[in-house]
């Protein structure tokens, strides 16, 4: 996180919105794997009938990738404080990271649900 007397990863050179973004990104890549954590921990609740396994498999890939997303930011961003770095695919980063984290949450919610009225 970024400090208030300017101290930290991208203080010295960055500005406030690259500061932000960066602690957004870095928030973002530990919820993702909080929640991979609590998937993967609960997936023996999801019954192997029907479709729950497949279902877990594209939560766990669609919450990965959402990590994998915001992992990407955060080195896009480290990234351009190199010398000649464009800004590349931040915009993509920051907006698809936690459209499919919540994606994949939202998959495995329901079968969690589903799981505990079966």
């Amino acid at each position: 996180m970024i400090s208030e007397d300017g101290e930290g990863p991208l203080a010295p050179h960055g500005n406030a919105t690259d500061a932000l973004l960066y602690d957004y990104f870095k928030y973002l890549t530990s919820l993702c794997v909080l929640s991979l954590g609590g998937v993967l921990a609960l997936s023996e609740k999801v019954p192997a009938a029907g479709r729950g396994k497949e279902l877990l498999i594209g939560a766990v890939i669609v919450i990965g990738c959402s990590a994998l997303l915001s992992f990407s930011g955060t080195g896009e961003l480290v990234r351009e404080r190199a010398p000649d770095a464009p800004r590349r695919s931040l915009n993509f980063y920051r907006v698809t990271a936690p459209f499919l984290l919540c994606f994949g949450v939202g998959m495995f919610v329901y079968l969690f649900i589903r799981t505990l009225f079966a």
